[in-house]
C-alpha cells in the first residue's frame, strides 16, 4: 500500500496541485494548516473536503483551528501578524460548510492501515498543538515521557515545516514538512510517502510564480505580500 503524507498546505494550491500530478497513492494522511499564507484557502479546503470521502485520515492545525473558532494560531509574533492578515482576507473567500470542515478534524489521530499502527497530530503536545520541542529534536526519553507513550510504528507531526525521518525504539518518528511554505530554505514543496512501511521524504518544483502573481492579486498590504513572496522564494524566513 502506498500512503500519501502532506501537511502545512498553507492555501498554496500551485504546490499542492504539483504533488497531486505526480504522486498515485492509496490513502491520504493530512496533518494540518489548510489555509493562511497562502493566495488559495478554498481550492485547499475543497481538495481535502473531497478527499475526506475516500481513504483519508487527517487532523487540524492551529491555522485550521484558528479559522474555525476565531482564535489565535501558535506562530511567532511577527508571523501571528502576518497570518492573521491573511486569515481575515480569506475567511471571507470560505463557506461555512468549508469552515466548519475544520471542525469536523480532530487534534490527534489513532489508527492502522494494513497492519501498520500510526499516531498522527499537527505538533507533539498533549493537545496536537502546543508544544515544547520540534518533534525532530525529541528523543527516545523524550518520547518516554510525553503523551505518545504507547508504541507505534509511525508518529507523524508537521508545523515545523522542516522534513525529517528518524528511527528509534521500533518507532519511525516522521515530518513531511510543508507543501506550500517550505522553511528549510528548499523552495520545492514537500511531502512524503509511505510504501511498503517504509518512509521516504520527497520534493517537488511547482510553478512559484504563479503563486506569487496570486498574492500579488490580493488586496493585502505590500508590505504583508513582499514577505509572504520572500519567504516562498527563499523557501524560509529571512530576518
Amino acid at each position: 500500500m502506498k500512503i500519501l503524507i502532506l501537511s502545512d498546505i498553507h492555501a498554496n494550491w500551485h504546490a499542492l496541485e504539483a504533488i497531486m500530478s505526480n504522486e498515485s497513492y492509496e490513502y491520504l494522511i493530512f496533518l494540518g494548516d489548510t489555509v493562511d499564507f497562502g493566495p488559495n484557502p478554498r481550492d485547499c479546503t475543497r481538495f481535502l473536503m473531497k478527499s475526506a470521502y475516500g481513504q483519508f485520515r487527517g487532523v487540524r492545525g492551529d491555522h485550521d483551528h484558528a479559522m474555525a473558532y476565531g482564535s489565535k494560531c501558535l506562530c511567532s509574533n511577527e508571523l501571528k501578524k502576518l497570518s492573521q492578515k491573511t486569515r481575515d482576507w480569506g475567511e471571507g473567500l470560505l463557506d461555512s460548510d468549508e469552515i466548519g470542515f475544520f471542525r469536523t478534524l480532530p487534534k490527534s489521530d489513532r489508527f492502522v492501515i494494513g497492519g501498520l499502527s500510526f499516531f498522527i497530530s499537527h505538533c507533539n503536545g498533549a493537545d496536537g498543538f502546543s508544544s515544547d520541542t520540534d518533534l525532530d529534536d525529541i528523543s527516545v526519553r523524550d518520547h518516554d515521557r510525553s503523551n505518545i507513550r504507547l508504541h507505534h510504528d509511525f508518529i507523524i507531526t508537521g508545523h515545523s515545516h522542516k522534513p525529517f525521518i528518524k528511527k528509534a525504539g521500533g518507532t519511525t518518528y516522521l515530518n513531511p514538512g510543508s507543501v506550500g511554505q517550505p522553511r528549510d530554505f528548499n523552495p520545492r514543496a514537500s511531502y512524503a510517502v509511505i510504501e511498503d512501511g517504509e518512509a521516504t521524504i520527497k520534493r517537488t518544483n511547482y510553478d512559484i510564480e504563479k503563486t506569487v502573481k496570486e498574492l500579488q492579486g490580493t488586496p493585502l498590504p505590500k508590505k504583508s505580500v513582499g514577505k509572504l513572496i520572500s519567504m516562498l522564494v527563499v523557501g524560509g524566513i529571512v530576518n
